[in-house]
């Protein structure tokens, strides 16, 4: 049972390095691509951990410690993770907002000019109407 917590745990490190690194890229079209995957992944570490806490297996010796390391990487990666995903998503909430911004239509802001003071008006444009 460690040993299947322990690969859980090493794939799920694995994602989060590449989640990461395409976050860091601000490619977001990957870690999107990535995010299925990962969550997968922490279903089978999840149920893996359950599993042994289930069973009552204890680690000892080499595992113990690489428990122990795999433990500080996860924790460590999940964070950097999670500080790159409110990166990430601030970015794609400015990138909508000047989107929105640019799309919104805009009062016209045109009129007739006016004549400097002195001068005469210019003339007002002449209707006209055609009958066929």
């Amino acid at each position: 049972m460690l040993q299947a917590l322990i690969a859980a745990g090493v794939r799920l490190s694995d994602l989060l390095v590449a989640e990461n690194r395409a976050l860091t890229d601000l490619d977001l079209a990957t870690a999107a691509m990535i995010a299925p995957e990962k969550r997968r992944a922490v279903e089978a570490f999840t149920a893996a951990e359950a599993a042994v806490r289930k069973g009552g297996s204890q680690a000892a010796g080499g595992e113990r410690d690489a428990l122990s390391e795999l433990s500080t990487r996860l924790g460590e990666l999940a964070a950097a993770n999670r500080r790159m995903l409110e990166r990430a998503l601030a970015a794609q909430d400015m990138v909508v907002r000047t989107l929105t911004a640019a799309a919104t239509p805009k009062p016209a802001l045109y009129a007739p000019p006016r004549p400097a003071p002195g001068h005469a008006a210019p003339p007002q444009p002449v209707g006209f109407s055609a009958n066929a």
